[in-house]
């Protein structure tokens, strides 16, 4: 059976919906799409591989033993970046997309492609694109060239014209799952493989961290945050393990006052970890099987969540939001802690 997108890792569903409109001699796709998710999700990955897989030169062959094949002439220009007709754009520095950039495609775009039957444009940071940009990009969109295929990448695309959005249809990737975060990781650079072996409880922080995110673990682990990411969970693990013992009420006070009075920001971000390791519990209590964002040790994490009733789990998340709110809204860091802990 033919492998399907076999470089990007998770989000089988997209992966497959995808191919579905691929593997026909005239493929069932949009002129455009948009290509919608988190920093460090893969969203260029796909990009490079739908691109790839539109134009490969065995794309019908059902001997060919995946989709796209990588090794055609076709798959191998575009991996090295040597093909003409793949064009990409990005903000170059600047801090959006400007219509300089969208007005030298739509010159582009009237152009035959010189190597390929199909002229492919990536747009990155399309979420950064001026109003201006949108506008100009609209009138290519409304009727492009029968060759043309346009991959808008953007984090948010609320922050995108409906207008644009109505001529491009929406995917979206999904955060990875723990393990897919590291095989990604891992994937994309092999040297980690050696900070995985000597500091294996920092490399499961960072990727716990990084909510679903490859690249913003690849980030995490190689910047000044990682220590500070430990540091993060182990108050966060304390937190829980304070708070699942009602007679240590007292003691769970000085803990989160402790490491959540430095300054306004920290004890927002402190809470929030509070608040994602407390949703372990509730869903792990609902679900053994349900997905963790903040316990890469999931007995452990039914070890607490036994220890606490719904009700307790349920008021204890409550109150973290409510304190969070309060912080936004500028109120007095310790009072908003004491009411906060006086709730639980």
């Amino acid at each position: 059976m033919k492998e399907i997108f076999p470089k990007i890792i998770g989000n089988e569903e997209l992966c497959a919906r995808l191919a579905r409109s691929l593997l026909s001699e005239n493929p069932d796709l949009p002129h455009a799409y948009i290509i919608e998710g988190a920093y460090g999700t893969g969203k260029r990955t796909l990009a490079i591989e739908l691109a790839k897989a539109l134009v490969c030169e065995n794309r019908t062959n059902p001997d060919a033993p995946a989709l796209p094949c990588g090794e055609c002439r076709n798959c191998r220009n575009i991996s090295r970046g040597a093909c003409p007709d793949l064009i990409e754009i990005g903000t170059d520095g600047k801090a959006s997309v400007g219509v300089d950039a969208i007005r030298e495609l739509r010159r582009d775009v009237h152009i035959y492609p010189n190597d390929l039957e199909r002229k492919i444009y990536i747009i990155n940071d399309a979420h950064t694109m001026t109003v201006q940009a949108q506008n100009a990009l609209l009138l290519t969109l409304e009727e492009p060239p029968a060759y043309a295929f346009i991959l808008l990448l953007c984090e948010n695309s609320a922050l995108m014209l409906e207008t644009i959005k109505s001529r491009a249809p929406i995917i979206r990737m999904k955060p990875l799952s723990p393990e897919d975060t590291e095989r990604a990781m891992l994937t994309a650079d092999p040297s980690l493989e050696l900070k995985k072996r000597t500091d294996p409880s920092l490399f499961d922080d960072v990727i716990m961290s990084a909510d679903g995110s490859a690249g913003l673990a690849i980030d995490l682990l190689s910047g000044k945050e990682a220590a500070k990411i430990t540091e993060c969970r182990r108050a966060t693990e304390k937190f829980c393990e304070l708070a699942a013992n009602t007679a240590k009420k007292a003691q769970l006070l000085i803990h989160v006052t402790d490491v959540c009075t430095s300054d306004r920001e920290n004890a927002k971000e402190q809470l929030s970890s509070f608040s994602m390791a407390i949703r372990d519990l509730v869903l792990i209590k609902r679900d053994q099987d349900a997905p963790l964002r903040f316990y890469s040790d999931r007995e452990r994490a039914l070890e607490l969540s036994d220890s606490m009733s719904l009700r307790r789990l349920l008021t204890i998340s409550d109150a973290l939001l409510e304190a969070i709110t309060s912080l936004e809204r500028n109120m007095n860091t310790r009072l908003t802690l004491i009411s906060m802990i006086s709730k639980f």
